[in-house]
């Protein structure tokens, strides 16, 4: 299993590999001043024996789709901005996300999302993906239950994203959409699977809300203890102050070893940012085991 925790700056787009090559994308933001996270899909599946290359899904009628899924955790704009490049040039086969009618803003919605996924990905019986995980799992909280409850209607959208969680070779990974604190909680008091699967503990958690103070996940560390590695893609590490970035998050962290691209050397950190280390490059294999790397190295983390 490949996995990249892009750079686009202030959005979120996550791309995985999985261990049968079937391709999937947690949110599709983008930057201007980065690299499109479709031109790095292309161009990886333009290499026949390179890292990151997918197989496309065929249907049974043989029609072909390169994208196998998209899951929109949410749509704000800084999730969805790329939505015209990924329908056009990646056509997922499968959408998974929150219906934009329900939200009582549903007219503010980027407009290229609501025309190419939102009104055409709806009702179907679509094929089973074999994706190759150990498990896979989805959680949120009902909207209706978001826009009643005086502790999380006041982020609606963001307290209904939908974070997905997977497991392979024994590395549990959880991509946390813009989940708020208050959500943290409501999953933590209300929903007893993801209590009981999250009381087995995480590998890496893709941060709630890019690390924002607002999403800080007290109560899911609760559960989950220390994890190894917390990747954030707000501007400062989460070890110095920052505009409102949670500067606690090394306190749930244990670290890794990561690769530095550029200078080819290895460091050790415990949170991660797409701000300071680039793309984020997670491998899950069955022989080598769990390694990182990055673009670059953050100026926090220790040369090993």
């Amino acid at each position: 299993m490949e996995i990249v925790v892009f750079d686009v700056g202030n959005a979120s787009c996550n791309y995985i590999c999985s261990p049968n090559k079937y391709a999937m994308m947690i949110d599709c933001g983008s930057c201007l001043e980065k690299e499109n996270p479709v031109d790095f899909i292309k161009r990886c599946n333009n290499n026949d024996k390179g890292l990151f290359r997918s197989n496309p899904f065929v249907t049974s009628e043989g029609k072909t789709y390169p994208l196998t899924l998209l899951h929109i955790t949410h749509p704000d704009d800084d999730h969805v901005r790329n939505s015209e490049r990924v329908y056009k040039e990646l056509t997922p086969y499968l959408l998974r996300h929150t219906y934009t009618e329900q939200y009582d803003d549903a007219a503010s919605i980027n407009k290229d999302y609501v025309k190419n996924f939102d009104k055409e990905y709806r009702g179907s019986c679509p094929e089973r993906v074999d994706w190759g995980f150990d498990e896979e799992y989805t959680f949120s909280i009902p909207i209706e239950t978001v826009k009643a409850d005086p502790n999380l209607r006041n982020k609606v959208r963001n307290n209904s994203s939908i974070i997905r969680y997977v497991k392979y070779n024994g590395v549990k990974i959880l991509f946390a959409g813009d989940l708020e604190t208050a959500g943290w909680e409501w999953l933590a008091k209300n929903n007893e699977f993801f209590k009981t699967l999250m009381k087995g503990g995480l590998d890496v958690l893709v941060a709630p809300h890019h690390g924002h103070d607002s999403g800080f996940p007290k109560a899911l560390f609760d559960l989950t203890g220390n994890v190894r590695a917390i990747i954030l893609s707000k501007d400062s590490e989460a070890t110095k102050e920052g505009t409102d970035v949670y500067t606690g998050y090394s306190n749930y962290a244990d670290g890794v070893r990561y690769y530095n691209t550029n200078d080819k050397n290895m460091y050790f950190g415990k949170v991660l940012t797409t701000r300071s280390n680039g793309n984020v490059y997670l491998f899950v294999d069955p022989q080598y085991g769990f390694y990182v790397a990055t673009e670059t190295a953050s100026p926090n983390h220790k040369k090993i």
